[in-house]
């Protein structure tokens, strides 16, 4: 049975979890804003200790590639390549709007928009649907704005996600048709459900060296983790 460790850093909330022989043993999920680059690694021992497990016992490190805060996911990106580096684990990079998206609730397999703010007006947005049981894109991650997403929404159901600094028209998102919910927030929960599957229909690899996705910064994009290949 799989041992996992998640991590995703991409907004100011630290989210963590500890998957042991396929069961959620610990799910970290809390506002840390400026205090997540210290509190990391400590807070990733904590879980592992509480789950009984040694790093060495981890069979595949899951993270967050964004888009997101850029210093935050640089922060996830760098512990996730540098432990896998470090254990010889396989890393396997999930998508912030697809690990939105596995909020939803598993009995709802009808398509729907995620939103995610960004700063100002600015929102990240895709479209998605449950197949099979799993959360597969039906569109790829769009930058635009919070009136323009909502209104390529229309009627369709949506998931709107609002992180700090708010925009100054969230009105804009009011009036969209909610998507039933599983989990409340997009924590380790719904990064283990994207990212688990990734690692089972390949688990003997090769697995691609995950790199941070950007889309506002060509300078995030070309970015280069220790070890690890430009975007």
């Amino acid at each position: 049975m799989t041992h996992a460790l998640a991590i995703d850093t991409t907004s100011d909330y630290l989210s963590l979890g500890v998957l042991r022989a396929g069961r959620i043993a610990a799910n970290h999920y809390a506002l840390c804003g400026t205090a997540i680059a210290r509190t990391i690694l400590p807070r990733i021992e904590e879980l592992l200790a509480g789950a009984e497990l040694e790093p060495a016992h981890l069979d595949v490190l899951i993270v967050n590639r964004g888009p997101g805060s850029f210093t935050g996911t640089r922060i996830g990106m760098s512990v996730a390549l540098t432990l896998g580096r470090v254990l010889g684990k396989p890393v396997v990079g999930v998508d912030a709007l697809s690990v939105l998206a596995a909020q939803a609730d598993p009995a709802y397999t009808d398509p729907f928009y995620t939103i995610l703010n960004c700063v100002r007006d600015e929102a990240y947005t895709a479209r998605f649907h449950r197949r099979r049981g799993r959360i597969e894109p039906l569109s790829g991650i769009r930058l635009t704005t919070l009136a323009e997403a909502a209104a390529q929404a229309g009627r369709a159901p949506c998931l709107v996600r609002r992180f700090d600094p708010l925009p100054p028209a969230p009105a804009d998102t009011d009036g969209l048709a909610p998507v039933p919910l599983r989990y409340g927030q997009p924590d380790a929960l719904c990064m283990m459900e994207v990212g688990l599957p990734l690692y089972l229909d390949n688990a003997h690899g090769p697995f691609r060296t995950p790199t941070p996705l950007y889309l506002k910064s060509e300078a995030f994009r070309t970015w280069r983790p220790a070890g690890g290949a430009a975007s």
